[in-house]
């Protein structure tokens, strides 16, 4: 009888509807959430003209932009928090009933520890917990975001936390502190950045990204100005100029890891100026992995700590803690 009234009331899809809404008030645009979600646009408008018409009321204002809710629309977002968080928490019961192993995981990590990091993981997720294939993704953090959203990926070795993604789990791996870069052997003045910066240009990660946003505002915040000379996208990037006396940097010692494998020669000092420091971390959904998550960020913390070891011993353990 329940079901014969379901398919009477709702004769579409109803929790695609509800997942299409809650992507909707998440992104505040339709054509963002229908990215998200991997559909067109016009199957996202669908979806919500369904939802709104099953319910009989009208869940957004479509004459505001960004998207704003009308009380109804507000009510109902409150409940399909609810009902999305009761629906995955039943897909990962089914999971864990299920006696079969993993088939498999998707892993995105930080493009800098990519390289390092990808040997260890395929050998946990094999060996540990029986996983037959791995997929893998290398990136910057803001990737990270929206893999995890668009359920792309089960698991990101990240310096975001995250926190505008709901029904995460964080586990902490490693705090490092920014360092500054100089080609090998410059004989220049490292304890004053102005002067240092008169001697070299500053060669910086892009605006654009997590690092470049980090580092520009912890130098806005001591009233540092410091002429933009090159940047790039990568910590390779913004490594191999200054490994040729075209610049000097700041980076942290997971930075620098992918150059000093490719052969490039640095000096590394202390900043002349306040420190500062990132975190990075492991994120997964909630109650999906089980004991994966945890796993996988205390064997990222082991293999980057030997790393750092091996490669900056000078910097190891008093720039690099590791926290799990």
């Amino acid at each position: 009888m329940m079901a014969s009234m379901l398919k009477g009331s709702f004769d579409f899809n109803l929790f695609r509807a509800i997942e299409v809404f809650a992507a909707v008030v998440e992104t505040r645009h339709v054509t963002q959430a229908a990215q998200m979600l991997g559909i067109t646009q016009s199957a996202a408008s669908q979806h919500l003209k369904n939802l709104e018409t099953a319910l009989g009321v009208s869940l957004i204002d479509r004459n505001i932009r960004p998207i704003e809710l009308t009380r109804a629309g507000v009510a109902l977002h409150r409940r399909s928090i609810a009902i999305l968080s009761e629906v995955e928490e039943l897909r990962s019961d089914v999971r864990r009933l299920n006696s079969a192993p993993l088939p498999l995981l998707r892993i995105a990590m930080l493009a800098s520890i990519a390289t390092t990091l990808a040997p260890a993981l395929s050998v946990l997720a094999r060996d540990g917990f029986n996983v037959p294939e791995l997929s893998l993704y290398a990136g910057l953090a803001t990737d990270h975001i929206n893999l995890l959203r668009a359920r792309k990926a089960d698991l990101a070795v990240t310096s975001s936390e995250m926190f505008e993604v709901e029904g995460l789990i964080r586990f902490p791996i490693m705090t490092e502190k920014f360092v500054l870069v100089t080609p090998k052997g410059f004989a220049g003045d490292v304890g004053d950045i102005h002067k240092l910066s008169k001697k070299l240009p500053f060669v910086r990660f892009s605006r654009e990204t997590p690092v470049g946003m980090r580092i520009d505002q912890h130098l806005s915040r001591l009233r540092i100005e410091i002429p933009r000379g090159m940047d790039g996208d990568r910590s390779s990037v913004v490594m191999a100029p200054v490994a040729n006396g075209m610049g000097f940097t700041i980076l942290t010692p997971t930075l620098l890891i992918d150059g000093l494998a490719e052969g490039m020669e640095i000096g590394v000092h202390p900043l002349p100026f306040a420190g500062f420091s990132r975190s990075l971390k492991l994120v997964a959904r909630e109650r999906e992995l089980g004991e994966i998550p945890e796993a996988f960020a205390r064997r990222s913390a082991e293999v980057l700590s030997e790393t750092i070891t091996r490669r900056l011993p000078q910097l190891a353990p008093d720039y690099c803690t590791i926290d799990i």
